[in-house]
């Protein structure tokens, strides 16, 4: 057997081998992008009790550039489901967000992490009857599920140059 075929053999065994992981990362990945699109969904609509169903209870959330004084250079973190629902909901209750309306250019999938990249289209309501306003802004997300629960929840947005204004509310808005 000279070298060549030897390596050729040992090549193939272990595709042969890796196979079967290959195949199962690949059904994996498919499995934690369906449950994050279907989360961002709710995110996206403010579906506030959707999203706690399917966060795991030691659920991790962050975003890094949320940076203000109040939360310090490292932005938003929260450990677990509840100190998670609370941000979100105290986020809500202070301003009163239509809709978070999250548009993705790119998702994809590696490792059970389910990247978005896009952007933020903010709805809120403003005393103006027939207007809203809409805070935009790139976005990028990264959602990780593990056994079809969301483990981790990272947020980056450009809140640094948004485009913000007044728009004509649409009917039901």
């Amino acid at each position: 057997m000279t070298m060549k075929s030897a390596l050729a053999g040992l090549t193939c065994t272990a595709a042969l081998m890796l196979a079967p992981t290959a195949l199962a990362q690949g059904e994996a990945n498919v499995a934690a992008e369906e449950v994050a699109r279907t989360y961002m969904a709710h995110y996206s609509n403010l579906e506030l009790d959707a999203m706690e169903a399917m966060l795991a209870d030691d659920v991790a959330f962050r975003d890094p550039t949320a940076e203000t004084e109040e939360h310090g250079f490292d932005g938003l973190n929260s450990a677990g489901r509840d100190a998670m629902m609370g941000l979100l909901r105290e986020f809500v209750e202070t301003y009163d967000p239509i809709e978070l309306g999250f548009e993705w250019d790119q998702v994809y999938t590696s490792n059970s992490r389910v990247i978005f990249i896009g952007h933020v289209n903010a709805l809120y309501p403003t005393q103006t009857e027939g207007q809203n306003f809409r805070w935009r802004s790139d976005q990028v997300s990264v959602v990780t599920v593990r056994d079809g629960m969301v483990v981790r929840h990272d947020d980056f947005a450009n809140y640094a140059t948004p485009e913000q204004g007044m728009i004509t509310a649409e009917p039901g808005h």
